[in-house]
């Protein structure tokens, strides 16, 4: 089953590459993050942070998705938008 889950429309090729790939994910790398951009997965990390540092260090402040492997999704609440960060 799909989640329903509102995400902002510069990341809609990067969910739907999640989401496509979800099962088998969900196989290979649970609990893990993803870093992707567009329909592509460029690396799987242990933790947010060093798949957000790889994520700046390749695209600056253009938009990629950091998204972490669960069977269930969080109903997300909130959007952030971050160009230029710094993840020390």
């Amino acid at each position: 089953m799909a989640a329903k889950v509102k995400y902002v429309p510069e990341l809609e090729e990067e969910i739907k590459t999640y989401f496509a790939g979800k099962e088998e994910y969900l196989k290979t790398a649970k609990g893990k993050y993803l870093l992707i951009k567009g329909t592509r997965v460029l690396g799987v990390f242990d933790s947010d942070r060093d798949a957000l540092r790889e994520g700046y260090k390749k695209f600056g402040g253009e938009p990629f998705l950091v998204k972490q492997v669960v069977e269930v999704e969080p109903e997300l609440t909130y959007t952030a938008h971050i160009l230029g960060g710094d993840v020390a």
